[in-house]
């Protein structure tokens, strides 16, 4: 049983565009493995695990969402402090204001460690 070269039995062609600079490292990374540039491309481009534009997205919105109670902790704690002309709280009513607070510094933490479970 005969078996065609590896060569032979990659007929695909896939072109990719690079500067000049780039081709030069290229040919050189792939002269330090010892392997030709079309192999080296594959090598990589197989084993890599790109990141996923939804993804990029979803730690976009999460970090907006982090921004967003950040500034409504900042204003909360400006009216609980008299910084507007607004009337500060009652008394019975600043208590329910600082657990909304520390459930808003709660929330930015889980935020922000989901957005760097999604990075990774």
């Amino acid at each position: 049983m005969s078996t065609r070269s590896e060569s032979r039995q990659k007929t695909k062609l896939i072109q990719v565009r690079a500067t000049p600079e780039e081709k030069e490292r290229l040919r050189a990374r792939a002269s330090a493995f010892g392997i030709s540039m079309g192999e080296l491309c594959r090598q990589t481009i197989l084993a890599a695990t790109p990141r996923s534009t939804t993804d990029q997205a979803a730690i976009a919105e999460l970090a907006a969402t982090r921004a967003d109670l950040g500034r409504l902790g900042g204003l909360l704690k400006g009216w609980l402090s008299g910084a507007f002309e607004k009337p500060v709280p009652p008394l019975h009513a600043r208590g329910e204001i600082v657990v909304l607070l520390r459930e808003i510094d709660a929330t930015q933490a889980v935020i922000k460690e989901t957005a760097k479970k999604v990075a990774r």
